[in-house]
Protein backbone atom coordinates (compact mmCIF):
# COMPACT_ATOMS: atom_id res chain seq x y z
CA UNK A 1 0.00 0.00 0.00
CA UNK A 2 1.28 3.41 -0.70
CA UNK A 3 1.56 5.93 2.14
CA UNK A 4 -0.63 8.27 1.80
CA UNK A 5 1.10 10.95 4.42
CA UNK A 6 2.59 13.75 2.78
CA UNK A 7 5.37 15.65 4.73
CA UNK A 8 6.81 17.59 1.72
CA UNK A 9 6.87 21.08 2.21
CA UNK A 10 4.42 22.87 -0.23
CA UNK A 11 3.05 19.16 -0.97
CA UNK A 12 -0.94 19.28 -0.27
CA UNK A 13 -2.16 16.92 1.99
CA UNK A 14 -4.63 13.95 1.06
CA UNK A 15 -7.31 15.16 3.99
CA UNK A 16 -7.19 19.01 4.62
CA UNK A 17 -7.75 20.45 8.13
CA UNK A 18 -7.95 23.69 9.60
CA UNK A 19 -7.62 27.13 7.73
CA UNK A 20 -11.36 26.99 7.31
CA UNK A 21 -12.24 30.66 7.62
CA UNK A 22 -9.03 32.29 5.33
CA UNK A 23 -10.87 29.82 2.23
CA UNK A 24 -14.31 30.91 2.32
CA UNK A 25 -12.87 34.65 2.62
CA UNK A 26 -11.53 33.59 -0.56
CA UNK A 27 -14.43 32.27 -2.30
CA UNK A 28 -16.74 34.82 -1.21
CA UNK A 29 -14.17 37.08 -2.74
CA UNK A 30 -13.40 35.41 -5.90
CA UNK A 31 -17.17 35.32 -6.13
CA UNK A 32 -17.84 38.86 -5.64
CA UNK A 33 -17.41 41.92 -7.15
CA UNK A 34 -14.23 43.11 -8.53
CA UNK A 35 -12.08 45.15 -5.58
CA UNK A 36 -13.33 42.96 -3.05
CA UNK A 37 -10.71 43.06 -0.26
CA UNK A 38 -10.40 40.14 0.03
CA UNK A 39 -8.77 39.51 -3.01
CA UNK A 40 -5.47 40.58 -1.81
CA UNK A 41 -4.01 38.42 0.69
CA UNK A 42 -1.01 38.01 2.49
CA UNK A 43 0.02 34.94 4.77
CA UNK A 44 2.84 34.76 7.33
CA UNK A 45 4.20 32.17 9.43
CA UNK A 46 6.67 30.01 10.85
CA UNK A 47 8.56 26.93 8.89
CA UNK A 48 6.55 24.21 8.03
CA UNK A 49 3.07 25.93 9.14
CA UNK A 50 1.36 25.10 5.79
CA UNK A 51 1.64 28.93 3.97
CA UNK A 52 2.81 27.37 0.63
CA UNK A 53 -0.09 24.59 1.18
CA UNK A 54 -2.20 27.08 1.96
CA UNK A 55 -1.57 29.21 -1.54
CA UNK A 56 -2.19 25.83 -3.36
CA UNK A 57 -5.78 25.39 -2.05
CA UNK A 58 -6.27 28.87 -2.87
CA UNK A 59 -5.07 28.30 -6.50
CA UNK A 60 -7.49 25.69 -6.14
CA UNK A 61 -10.41 27.55 -5.62
CA UNK A 62 -9.52 30.04 -8.23
CA UNK A 63 -9.16 27.18 -10.92
CA UNK A 64 -12.28 25.41 -9.74
CA UNK A 65 -14.10 29.06 -10.57
CA UNK A 66 -12.42 29.42 -14.20
CA UNK A 67 -9.55 31.69 -13.24
CA UNK A 68 -5.42 31.22 -14.39
CA UNK A 69 -3.54 31.03 -11.79
CA UNK A 70 0.02 32.68 -12.17
CA UNK A 71 2.91 31.39 -9.72
CA UNK A 72 6.09 33.28 -9.06
CA UNK A 73 9.06 32.86 -6.51
CA UNK A 74 10.10 36.32 -4.73
CA UNK A 75 13.43 34.37 -4.69
CA UNK A 76 12.85 35.11 -8.48
CA UNK A 77 13.30 38.58 -10.29
CA UNK A 78 8.91 38.65 -10.53
CA UNK A 79 8.24 40.94 -12.69
CA UNK A 80 10.40 39.85 -15.28
CA UNK A 81 9.59 36.08 -15.06
CA UNK A 82 5.66 37.32 -15.21
CA UNK A 83 6.67 39.57 -18.13
CA UNK A 84 9.05 37.10 -20.46
CA UNK A 85 7.97 33.54 -19.31
CA UNK A 86 4.44 32.75 -17.75
CA UNK A 87 2.09 35.95 -18.79
CA UNK A 88 3.40 35.24 -23.14
CA UNK A 89 2.70 31.27 -21.65
CA UNK A 90 -0.47 31.62 -20.52
CA UNK A 91 -1.95 33.75 -23.46
CA UNK A 92 -0.05 30.92 -25.88
CA UNK A 93 -1.96 28.30 -24.62
CA UNK A 94 -5.22 30.00 -24.33
CA UNK A 95 -5.00 31.11 -28.35
CA UNK A 96 -3.31 28.48 -30.09
CA UNK A 97 -4.47 29.91 -33.87
CA UNK A 98 -0.91 31.32 -34.86
CA UNK A 99 -1.76 34.45 -37.64
CA UNK A 100 0.20 34.02 -40.51
CA UNK A 101 0.72 36.12 -43.69
CA UNK A 102 1.66 35.39 -46.95
CA UNK A 103 5.35 36.35 -47.51
CA UNK A 104 5.97 35.46 -51.10
CA UNK A 105 5.04 33.44 -54.55
CA UNK A 106 7.40 31.31 -56.51
CA UNK A 107 6.08 30.19 -60.08
CA UNK A 108 9.07 28.29 -60.83
CA UNK A 109 8.85 24.39 -61.03
CA UNK A 110 5.71 23.03 -58.50
CA UNK A 111 5.72 25.89 -57.24
CA UNK A 112 5.13 27.03 -53.76
CA UNK A 113 3.78 29.13 -50.97
CA UNK A 114 6.38 30.36 -48.27
CA UNK A 115 4.62 31.67 -44.86
CA UNK A 116 6.29 33.67 -41.32
CA UNK A 117 4.98 33.52 -38.54
CA UNK A 118 3.78 36.93 -37.73
CA UNK A 119 5.55 37.95 -34.73
CA UNK A 120 4.94 40.25 -31.97
CA UNK A 121 6.71 42.35 -29.44
CA UNK A 122 5.34 41.46 -26.26
CA UNK A 123 4.75 44.53 -24.04
CA UNK A 124 7.58 44.99 -21.04
CA UNK A 125 4.29 46.25 -18.69
CA UNK A 126 3.48 43.83 -16.33
CA UNK A 127 0.48 46.00 -16.13
CA UNK A 128 -0.34 46.13 -20.46
CA UNK A 129 0.55 42.10 -20.45
CA UNK A 130 -2.28 41.34 -17.50
CA UNK A 131 -4.98 43.03 -19.08
CA UNK A 132 -3.96 41.42 -22.59
CA UNK A 133 -4.92 37.89 -20.30
CA UNK A 134 -7.98 38.98 -18.79
CA UNK A 135 -9.56 40.09 -21.67
CA UNK A 136 -8.58 36.70 -23.65
CA UNK A 137 -10.05 34.87 -20.33
CA UNK A 138 -13.55 36.50 -21.46
CA UNK A 139 -14.96 37.46 -18.35
CA UNK A 140 -12.81 34.55 -15.83
CA UNK A 141 -9.81 35.87 -13.19
CA UNK A 142 -6.47 35.94 -12.66
CA UNK A 143 -4.84 35.13 -9.46
CA UNK A 144 -0.88 35.69 -8.19
CA UNK A 145 0.79 33.68 -6.22
CA UNK A 146 3.88 34.61 -4.64
CA UNK A 147 5.97 32.73 -2.29
CA UNK A 148 9.08 33.58 -0.09
CA UNK A 149 7.37 36.98 0.11
CA UNK A 150 9.97 38.32 2.47
CA UNK A 151 12.90 37.48 -0.01
CA UNK A 152 10.85 39.97 -2.81
CA UNK A 153 13.14 43.16 -3.92
CA UNK A 154 11.57 46.56 -3.52
CA UNK A 155 11.61 47.44 -6.97
CA UNK A 156 9.48 44.28 -7.60
CA UNK A 157 6.69 44.08 -4.82
CA UNK A 158 6.26 48.09 -6.63
CA UNK A 159 5.72 46.59 -9.76
CA UNK A 160 3.46 44.04 -8.81
CA UNK A 161 1.53 46.42 -6.84
CA UNK A 162 0.41 48.96 -9.27
CA UNK A 163 -0.46 46.71 -12.18
CA UNK A 164 -2.67 45.26 -9.37
CA UNK A 165 -3.67 48.76 -7.84
CA UNK A 166 -4.26 49.62 -11.69
CA UNK A 167 -6.64 46.49 -12.78
CA UNK A 168 -8.53 47.42 -9.74
CA UNK A 169 -9.27 50.44 -10.38
CA UNK A 170 -10.57 49.07 -13.83
CA UNK A 171 -13.20 46.87 -12.35
CA UNK A 172 -10.77 43.59 -14.22
CA UNK A 173 -10.97 40.19 -12.18
CA UNK A 174 -7.43 39.83 -10.38
CA UNK A 175 -6.15 38.68 -7.40
CA UNK A 176 -3.18 38.29 -5.35
CA UNK A 177 -1.59 35.57 -2.63
CA UNK A 178 1.20 36.12 -0.56
CA UNK A 179 3.68 33.79 1.95
CA UNK A 180 6.07 34.30 4.05
CA UNK A 181 7.89 34.28 6.79
CA UNK A 182 6.62 35.97 9.78
CA UNK A 183 10.01 37.87 10.59
CA UNK A 184 10.51 38.66 6.55
CA UNK A 185 7.10 40.29 6.54
CA UNK A 186 7.15 42.21 9.40
CA UNK A 187 10.20 43.53 7.86
CA UNK A 188 8.62 44.10 4.37
CA UNK A 189 5.93 45.84 6.05
CA UNK A 190 7.55 48.59 7.79
CA UNK A 191 9.15 49.45 4.40
CA UNK A 192 8.48 53.15 3.27
CA UNK A 193 6.36 51.17 0.08
CA UNK A 194 5.03 48.73 1.74
CA UNK A 195 0.81 50.04 1.58
CA UNK A 196 0.47 47.13 -0.83
CA UNK A 197 1.11 44.61 1.69
CA UNK A 198 -0.46 46.44 4.89
CA UNK A 199 -3.80 46.52 3.02
CA UNK A 200 -3.89 42.89 1.89
CA UNK A 201 -5.70 41.02 3.70
CA UNK A 202 -3.06 39.17 6.36
CA UNK A 203 -3.17 35.92 8.25
CA UNK A 204 -0.83 34.84 10.28
CA UNK A 205 -0.96 31.15 10.26
CA UNK A 206 -0.63 28.98 13.87
CA UNK A 207 -0.50 25.14 14.76
CA UNK A 208 -3.65 23.61 13.94
CA UNK A 209 -6.42 22.48 16.95
CA UNK A 210 -5.71 19.21 18.20
CA UNK A 211 -8.78 18.30 17.12
CA UNK A 212 -8.10 18.87 13.70
CA UNK A 213 -4.77 17.45 13.59
CA UNK A 214 -6.14 14.04 14.82
CA UNK A 215 -9.05 14.52 11.72
CA UNK A 216 -6.17 15.00 9.31
CA UNK A 217 -4.41 11.91 10.46
CA UNK A 218 -6.76 9.45 11.01
CA UNK A 219 -8.32 10.21 7.66
CA UNK A 220 -5.53 9.87 5.63
CA UNK A 221 -4.57 6.80 7.02
CA UNK A 222 -8.38 5.59 5.98
CA UNK A 223 -7.93 6.81 2.42
CA UNK A 224 -4.78 4.83 2.55
CA UNK A 225 -6.67 1.85 3.29
CA UNK A 226 -5.45 1.48 7.35
CA UNK A 227 -7.24 2.55 10.48
CA UNK A 228 -4.97 5.15 13.05
CA UNK A 229 -6.81 3.96 16.61
CA UNK A 230 -3.61 6.34 17.59
CA UNK A 231 -4.41 9.11 15.66
CA UNK A 232 -5.46 11.49 19.37
CA UNK A 233 -1.96 10.39 20.91
CA UNK A 234 0.07 11.41 17.17
CA UNK A 235 -1.94 14.61 17.43
CA UNK A 236 -0.90 15.32 20.56
CA UNK A 237 2.65 14.42 19.85
CA UNK A 238 2.40 16.71 16.91
CA UNK A 239 1.34 19.45 18.73
CA UNK A 240 -1.24 20.69 15.57
CA UNK A 241 2.05 21.41 13.80
CA UNK A 242 1.18 21.23 10.32
CA UNK A 243 4.72 19.52 9.10
CA UNK A 244 4.87 17.14 11.72
CA UNK A 245 1.03 16.29 11.46
CA UNK A 246 2.35 14.74 7.93
CA UNK A 247 5.69 13.35 8.92
CA UNK A 248 4.33 11.96 12.03
CA UNK A 249 1.58 9.66 10.01
CA UNK A 250 4.01 9.48 7.15
CA UNK A 251 6.71 7.62 9.54
CA UNK A 252 3.95 5.74 11.65
CA UNK A 253 2.45 4.10 8.47
CA UNK A 254 6.09 3.21 7.39
CA UNK A 255 6.62 1.59 11.02
CA UNK A 256 3.08 -0.04 10.71
CA UNK A 257 3.77 -1.66 7.18
CA UNK A 258 7.55 -2.48 8.35
CA UNK A 259 6.24 -4.18 11.50
CA UNK A 260 3.70 -6.26 9.26
CA UNK A 261 1.09 -4.24 11.65
CA UNK A 262 -2.92 -3.90 10.46
CA UNK A 263 -3.37 -0.85 12.00
CA UNK A 264 -1.10 2.28 12.71
CA UNK A 265 -1.30 1.75 16.51
CA UNK A 266 0.91 2.68 19.81
CA UNK A 267 3.84 0.01 18.15
CA UNK A 268 4.13 1.92 14.96
CA UNK A 269 3.66 5.64 16.96
CA UNK A 270 6.17 4.86 19.38
CA UNK A 271 8.99 3.91 16.59
CA UNK A 272 8.09 6.89 14.74
CA UNK A 273 8.27 9.64 17.26
CA UNK A 274 11.90 9.76 17.64
CA UNK A 275 12.78 10.15 13.96
CA UNK A 276 9.92 12.21 13.60
CA UNK A 277 12.29 14.40 15.98
CA UNK A 278 15.23 14.28 14.45
CA UNK A 279 13.83 15.15 10.47
CA UNK A 280 12.18 17.82 12.54
CA UNK A 281 15.12 19.31 13.55
CA UNK A 282 17.04 18.74 10.16
CA UNK A 283 14.11 20.64 8.08
CA UNK A 284 13.00 22.90 9.83
CA UNK A 285 15.05 23.75 13.15
CA UNK A 286 18.17 23.94 11.75
CA UNK A 287 17.36 26.00 9.05
CA UNK A 288 15.41 28.67 11.51
CA UNK A 289 18.49 28.43 13.51
CA UNK A 290 21.45 28.97 10.54
CA UNK A 291 21.40 32.75 10.49
CA UNK A 292 21.25 33.19 14.56
CA UNK A 293 23.77 35.23 15.95
CA UNK A 294 25.52 34.54 18.71
CA UNK A 295 24.66 36.07 21.95
CA UNK A 296 21.18 34.70 20.73
CA UNK A 297 22.20 31.27 20.34
CA UNK A 298 23.20 31.67 23.79
CA UNK A 299 20.05 32.95 25.18
CA UNK A 300 18.24 30.09 23.44
CA UNK A 301 20.69 27.53 24.46
CA UNK A 302 20.31 28.15 28.43
CA UNK A 303 16.16 28.35 27.91
CA UNK A 304 16.56 25.15 26.68
CA UNK A 305 18.18 23.85 28.97
CA UNK A 306 16.16 25.60 31.54
CA UNK A 307 12.69 23.92 30.06
CA UNK A 308 14.40 20.65 30.52
CA UNK A 309 13.76 21.08 34.18
CA UNK A 310 9.57 22.69 33.48
CA UNK A 311 6.79 20.05 33.21
CA UNK A 312 5.30 22.43 30.35
CA UNK A 313 8.31 23.69 28.74
CA UNK A 314 7.92 27.52 29.38
CA UNK A 315 10.82 29.41 30.76
CA UNK A 316 10.79 32.36 32.88
CA UNK A 317 13.40 35.48 31.57
CA UNK A 318 14.78 35.93 35.22
CA UNK A 319 16.34 32.36 35.15
CA UNK A 320 17.52 32.37 31.65
CA UNK A 321 19.43 36.09 33.13
CA UNK A 322 20.57 34.12 36.28
CA UNK A 323 21.51 30.93 34.01
CA UNK A 324 23.95 33.50 31.82
CA UNK A 325 24.66 35.89 34.49
CA UNK A 326 23.20 39.13 32.64
CA UNK A 327 20.39 41.50 33.57
CA UNK A 328 17.30 40.72 32.81
CA UNK A 329 17.24 44.40 31.12
CA UNK A 330 20.09 43.63 28.96
CA UNK A 331 18.65 40.75 27.55
CA UNK A 332 15.75 42.03 26.52
CA UNK A 333 16.46 43.19 23.45
CA UNK A 334 17.57 39.66 22.29
CA UNK A 335 14.39 38.30 23.35
CA UNK A 336 12.82 40.89 21.49
CA UNK A 337 14.75 39.74 18.54
CA UNK A 338 13.99 36.27 19.17
CA UNK A 339 10.24 36.70 19.27
CA UNK A 340 10.49 38.62 15.57
CA UNK A 341 12.37 35.37 14.47
CA UNK A 342 9.33 32.98 15.48
CA UNK A 343 11.46 31.05 17.41
CA UNK A 344 9.90 31.74 20.69
CA UNK A 345 6.57 33.34 22.01
CA UNK A 346 5.63 35.02 25.54
CA UNK A 347 4.28 32.53 27.43
CA UNK A 348 2.55 34.98 29.82
CA UNK A 349 4.22 38.01 32.02
CA UNK A 350 8.16 37.41 32.54
CA UNK A 351 7.50 33.87 30.67
CA UNK A 352 8.62 32.38 27.44
CA UNK A 353 7.88 28.99 25.64
CA UNK A 354 9.61 28.06 22.09
CA UNK A 355 7.49 28.88 18.91
CA UNK A 356 8.18 25.43 17.58
CA UNK A 357 7.69 21.90 18.78
CA UNK A 358 10.61 20.24 19.77
CA UNK A 359 13.14 23.08 19.24
CA UNK A 360 14.79 23.37 22.62
CA UNK A 361 15.06 19.27 22.19
CA UNK A 362 16.78 20.22 19.21
CA UNK A 363 19.19 22.78 20.35
CA UNK A 364 20.28 20.72 23.54
CA UNK A 365 21.17 17.86 21.56
CA UNK A 366 22.69 18.85 18.42
CA UNK A 367 26.02 18.90 19.47
CA UNK A 368 26.09 15.59 20.21
CA UNK A 369 27.60 13.14 17.51
CA UNK A 370 24.77 11.21 15.82
CA UNK A 371 25.12 7.61 16.35
CA UNK A 372 24.86 5.04 13.51
CA UNK A 373 23.85 1.70 13.86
Amino acid sequence: MDNPFRPTFGASPRVWAGRDAVLEDFARAVDGAPGNPDRSILISGSRGIGKTVLLTELEDIAKQRGWLVLRASAREDIARVLVESAIPEAIESLDRTTRRKVTGISIAGIGSVSTQVESQEPSKRLTTQLRDLIDRLQGAGVLITIDEIQDVSAEDLTQVAIAYQDLVRDDLPVAVAMAGLTLGINDLLNLPGATFLRRARHYELGPLTLADAEQALAGTAKEGGLEFPSAADAAAFSQGYPYLVQLTGYLAWESAVGMGLDALDNRALEDAMPRAIDRLGTQVHQPALREVPHRQREYLEAMASIALRTPDGVVATAEISEELGISATSLSDTRSKLIDRDLITPAGWGKVEFAQPYLGEYIRDQRRPRRVQ
